[in-house]
């Protein structure tokens, strides 16, 4: 089985850990979002099932060969639970929390005799997402461990889970991906090539923030929004409407903004000594941050809307004194 790229520190500290017999019985996987912390955590898990580790003994990398490995692939693995949110019928969405009946059901999968070995394991992939019914269901699980059993956590911010199943677990920071590494994972993005560079300035550590990119046609409009944007404080205010009516409700919000910001990032850096109508400049970003939360939130038509934030910016950019 591959490694995954930018983690390995963690996941040889996994390893050693479960040759020593010494493997904590819950471990929380934290950091920023797109870098991998999931794909990281289906490796553990991997590698904690694999056949070749049973005995412990010598435990190393999932073979990705075994009985167990090709499950692991395939996505059904008898000793292997993914936890997250249920869709909803009802609404078409999904549910807004993980709720204590999955926990529920979790533990009781934690607590029967494993299918293939003494082994189960269960990955929360969406941890952050548990309700305060969910997290203090989860006590009993981390507190009384069923033997074998091993729980996966993954979320953005450990600091905002509650404290006691934080202090319960063996939380490991994931940190953004290195240049080196970001270039190997968007090449096996099939992002195309004339994007990656763009691609791994609007990541910046984070490639599964750029995703979507991997679609020859949502790279192209960003690569053209960016364009457009050369000069942000004199862009060409028709061309940015039809850019927008065209392809506002395609492409990702988030990278809408991020390729603003990446074009007045520049603009800021040279006038960062003078901070003479920043405060303007400063509003404007941040009510363009916000955009794409607002939109669901407040269910605003997400062109128009747009076109008033970029508006208020080259305006706020046009009143900022020039370094």
């Amino acid at each position: 089985m591959s490694a995954v790229l930018g983690h390995d520190a963690v996941r040889q500290r996994f390893i050693e850990a479960l040759g020593l017999g010494r493997l904590h019985h819950a471990w929380l996987l934290h950091g920023a979002s797109g870098i991998g912390k999931r794909m990281l955590a289906h490796a553990l898990a991997a590698d904690y099932l694999c056949e070749r580790n049973r005995d412990n003994v010598q435990a190393g990398v999932a073979c990705g060969e075994c009985h167990s490995c090709r499950m692991i692939a395939a996505g059904s693995h008898p000793d292997f639970l993914l936890l997250e949110r249920e869709w909803n019928e009802k609404t078409k969405k999904l549910n807004r929390d993980v709720n204590i009946e999955q926990v529920r059901g979790m533990l009781g999968f934690l607590s029967l005799s494993g299918a293939e070995s003494a082994r189960r394991v269960a990955l929360i992939g969406e941890a952050g997402r548990m309700n305060a019914q969910a997290a203090n269901a989860m006590l009993k699980g981390l507190e009384e461990p069923s033997a074998g059993s091993l729980m996966l956590m993954v979320c953005e911010d450990a600091l905002a889970m509650p404290a006691t199943v934080r202090s319960r677990c063996l939380l490991q920071f994931l940190s953004p991906l290195n240049q080196d590494d970001m270039q190997s994972v968007l090449g096996g993005m099939q992002i195309p090539g004339d994007a990656i560079a763009f691609a791994a300035q609007l990541a910046d550590g984070q490639p599964g923030r750029v995703a979507a990119m991997a679609d020859p046609a949502v790279a192209a409009a960003l690569l053209a929004w960016h364009d457009l944007l050369a000069e942000p404080s004199v862009f060409d205010i028709g061309r940015a409407q039809l850019w927008i009516s065209k392809h506002v409700q395609k492409i990702p919000h988030d990278l809408i903004v991020e390729t603003v910001f990446a074009a007045i990032r520049p603009v800021l850096l040279r006038n960062r000594g003078d901070m003479t109508g920043m405060d303007a400049v400063l509003d404007a970003v941040r009510q363009l941050a916000v955009w794409p939360q607002e939109l669901v939130r407040r269910t605003l038509r997400p062109a128009p809307t747009l076109l008033a934030h970029m508006l208020a910016l080259r305006l706020a950019l046009r009143e900022m004194p020039l370094a």
